[in-house]
């Protein structure tokens, strides 16, 4: 099968959609199938994955008459590549919910694109695809062209059906095939005292940190230094840092920036408990690789993984409730090692019967088939 990938990959832009799509596409790369990728901030030349390269395209957009410039110029060039590309694949999928999707119903209303559309949105609540959806001009005729246009639209949490089905949604074209990464044996991990906590993500608002500042404010005579790892880069640095020091918790908190694949893997098997403190999330790639590692974590309830989450995986708390979360990691952190480990080894369970990435790749691709079969019934001659 040939796919055709509308997502920017992690060697452009660092976000968990992005690292998702790179996932999908080296499963897919290694079940025999061949990828095109098409995304605003990548170049032209090939891209290696898997030791294949992988064929890419770069959607030129121009900021010379502000966002409208930009978003008319991402749907020019983006449709140009489709109408290229169009007989050279055979089926399409947007990593988002947004502008990409969009494009690519309008050429199928017109009948100028013929491979089924596959669009997963990335985020639930206000900052998720829904809240730019609603941003764009004509949103409403916009949410009826995509659910008339897409043969799927898949949910990675659960929290996104109502969601959508408020804004216009139909519910008819539904999927649900959750994110996945890969499962690999089970990483060293020594005891030692006091519990080590780690947290992996963007420094943006919408992961929370400013809320776990606070919550670490509350509990701070029960820490020692250097006991929490924040590993990650973005615009909030500077503030969170000085946050951190207003709020007399820098000794305990250690900021590594961003970091390679392999380091973040390291200091996860390093750590004893990992923090998702997000105010909204899809499914976070970083929470799922933490539960891979064998971490039980303490999270929100972000709108994806807290859904999977058990008493005896973890605690999960309200976003935006310092107190909760403090409450919720005094309690990690007053734990004995071998209750800690057992709620691990429960979550990586759940990684490898649910989000094994090699499970979710097939899952993917037998609905892609699926698709491209009713397409074929459909151009039939009496259909």
């Amino acid at each position: 099968m040939k796919i055709l990938v509308v997502s920017d990959l992690p060697q452009f832009v660092t976000g968990g959609a992005e690292m998702q799509a790179m996932r999908l596409i080296e499963m897919w790369l290694e079940q025999g199938h061949e990828v095109i990728c098409l995304g605003r901030r990548m170049g032209n030349a090939p891209v290696v994955i898997a030791s294949r390269h992988v064929e890419t395209h770069r959607i030129r957009t121009s900021s010379a008459f502000g966002r409208l410039g930009r978003a008319l110029t991402y749907a020019v060039s983006l449709a140009w590549l489709l109408l290229r590309l169009r007989h050279r694949v055979d089926l399409v999928y947007t990593r988002f919910l947004g502008e990409a999707a969009a494009v690519a119903a309008v050429l199928k209303r017109l009948g100028l694109l013929n491979a089924p559309l596959v669009a997963t949105p990335a985020n639930t609540g206000s900052g998720g695809d829904i809240g730019l959806i609603k941003s764009i001009p004509l949103s409403r005729r916009i949410i009826r062209l995509m659910d008339a246009q897409c043969g799927a639209i898949n949910l990675i949490a659960s929290d996104m059906i109502e969601e959508l089905k408020a804004e216009g949604f139909s519910g008819r074209n539904f999927t649900t095939i959750p994110n996945g990464i890969r499962v690999r044996p089970a990483c060293e991990r020594n005891s030692p005292t006091p519990v080590r906590c780690i947290a992996v993500g963007r420094l943006a608002p919408q992961k929370g940190y400013d809320i776990l500042l606070e919550a670490l404010a509350r509990i701070k005579e029960h820490l020692v230094p250097g006991q929490f790892v924040i590993a990650g880069s973005g615009p909030e640095r500077a503030r969170l840092e000085q946050m951190s020091k207003d709020l007399g918790v820098s000794a305990f908190v250690v900021w590594r920036g961003e970091l390679d694949q392999q380091t973040i893997q390291d200091e996860l098997c390093m750590a004893q408990v990992y923090l998702l403190p997000s105010r909204y999330e899809g499914m976070s790639n970083a929470g799922l690789e933490a539960m891979e590692r064998s971490l039980p974590v303490v999270l929100t309830e972000c709108g994806g993984l807290d859904r999977y989450v058990t008493p005896q995986m973890g605690w999960v708390v309200r976003p935006e409730d310092p107190d909760g979360l403090a409450s919720a990691i005094l309690a990690a952190l007053n734990e004995r090692h071998e209750q800690l480990a057992a709620r691990g080894s429960r979550c990586r369970q759940l990684i490898e019967e649910l989000f094994n990435i090699e499970l979710t790749s097939r899952r993917y691709t037998a609905l892609f088939d699926e698709l491209r079969q009713q397409g074929l019934h459909a151009s039939e001659p009496g259909t």
